[in-house]
């Protein structure tokens, strides 16, 4: 009886210690391609959060013209959403290094293909990586410089060459052997895992047991030096002075740098963008708040979603040079963490998809008695005749209900703001232990039933 224990203990740490190694190598993440930031990284909103996605390495079968291929790049695939396939750590997580994730491959819905589909689609002839960006020193030395299309070329060939190099050297006599020596791996049955192997898996094992057990409060969260924001364009004036623009279901101004020019500005140019929807590209602090000049938010950039240009090429497209913008001391320059603390609460209305009202019943210093607070919509939002319907009946459900507040507190302390409001990253009902996002599909899934 013992033998048979024995027997099925053993069995059981194989399988068990096997799970890592049957995962597959990427986790797909929902979000949306904004646009092409160089020729080897997308700017992409995942996960409500502004990111950096290096795209694959790909092996050209035959001699491309870089620039050309931005160019296709920069003007077929427009903002759209986009299914991402990113490496993740191992425990199921996107890997992020150097403010990058790292992707395999890249669904674009719009296309209805994928970004090495589009490419073949266009006649381009290649492989792709099988080795991910991040173990690629060199080609990741590329992405991080941020070198142009001929540069990367260059230097890629280089490597190449360098490469070849060093075989030919180690192909010389006297040079080590290049034979493969047998080893552990290639005598046991492949069902089976090496004693070296079994125990990274009990290391990996142990860090998920830690991550586990740690306290919910000590969670962080990486924000990125810039925020983007959708929207539509608002009134533009010779300062760079943008009124009544609309961002994320307010009303808002900004201000963004101008040629020193004269006269720079003319009627066609604004009646190029009027109302034009947008992408508002916002800077920030070392604590996460947004930059304010005077009573205006400072934009490092803006996108035109319809005319595919940015703020600089779009200037350029008339003739203008966009001046540099000006970093200062305060502003972030890396990553920013931001804090989760929780906070019990009165749920009191729902004003807008986006938007909700909180009355504290517990104290704190992060918030005051009576909130108006940015949630996040649902996913996918009612279709918008339902929109005024979906916030009447969600009110009606969940007013007076106790609710679990999961606040972002900036790294000095302060409550994490966008746009003036405070940002909830979760809320959960007490009563029920269901989270925002599962309440309000189950409201929208009771309209549609009607």
């Amino acid at each position: 009886m013992s033998k048979l224990k024995t027997i099925i203990l053993i069995c059981f740490v194989i399988i068990n210690t096997s799970a890592y190694a049957l995962m597959p190598p990427t986790v797909s993440k929902s979000g949306r391609w904004v646009s092409l930031s160089s020729s080897l990284v997308v700017d992409a909103i995942i996960d409500d959060k502004a990111e950096k996605v290096c795209l694959p390495k790909l092996i050209w079968k035959e001699e491309v013209d870089k620039a050309q291929l931005e160019k296709l790049i920069r003007e077929g695939l427009v903002s759209q959403d986009a299914v991402f396939n990113l490496y993740h750590d191992g425990l199921g997580r996107p890997k992020k290094e150097n403010g990058y994730y790292y992707a395999s491959d890249v669904l674009l819905k719009d296309l209805d293909m994928t970004y090495t589909g589009y490419l073949r689609k266009n006649g381009f002839k290649f492989s792709v990586s099988s080795t991910p960006s991040y173990e690629d020193p060199e080609f990741l030395d590329v992405v991080m410089e941020g070198e142009d299309s001929k540069s990367l070329g260059k230097k890629l060939k280089k490597i190449e060459k360098e490469k070849e190099k060093k075989r030919e050297n180690e192909a010389k006599p006297g040079s080590k052997s290049t034979l493969r020596v047998a080893t552990v791996y290639d005598v046991l049955p492949k069902e089976v895992l090496p004693h070296p192997i079994r125990s990274e898996q009990a290391k990996v094992a142990a860090i998920v047991a830690n991550l586990k057990a740690r306290p919910y409060k000590t969670e962080i969260i990486q924000m990125d030096p810039l925020r983007w924001a959708s929207g539509r364009m608002g009134m533009l004036n010779a300062k760079g002075e943008i009124d009544m623009a609309k961002c994320e279901g307010q009303i808002i101004d900004f201000i963004i740098r101008v040629p020193d020019k004269e006269g720079w500005l003319t009627a066609d140019m604004l009646k190029e963008i009027k109302d034009t929807p947008c992408e508002y590209v916002l800077t920030r602090y070392k604590n996460g708040l947004e930059v304010v000049e005077g009573t205006r938010y400072l934009l490092h950039d803006i996108y035109f979603g319809k005319l595919k240009l940015s703020w600089e090429e779009w200037l350029e497209k008339h003739g203008l040079k966009c001046p540099e913008f000006i970093e200062k001391p305060e502003y972030a320059s890396g990553v920013i963490p931001i804090e989760i603390h929780r906070v019990n609460g009165i749920f009191k209305s729902l004003d807008a998809l986006s938007v909700c009202q909180i009355n504290f019943v517990e104290k704190s210093n992060l918030v005051y008695p009576q909130e108006i607070m940015r949630v996040f919509p649902p996913k996918p939002k009612p279709e918008r005749k339902q929109t005024i319907k979906f916030i009447k009946e969600y009110t009606k459900a969940y007013q007076g209900k106790s609710v679990n507040v999961h606040l972002m507190v900036c790294p000095d302390g302060k409550s994490y703001t966008e746009l003036g409001q405070k940002r909830i990253k979760r809320m959960m009902f007490n009563d029920t232990s269901k989270y925002f996002d599962e309440t309000e599909q189950m409201i929208i899934n009771g309209l549609n039933k009607e």
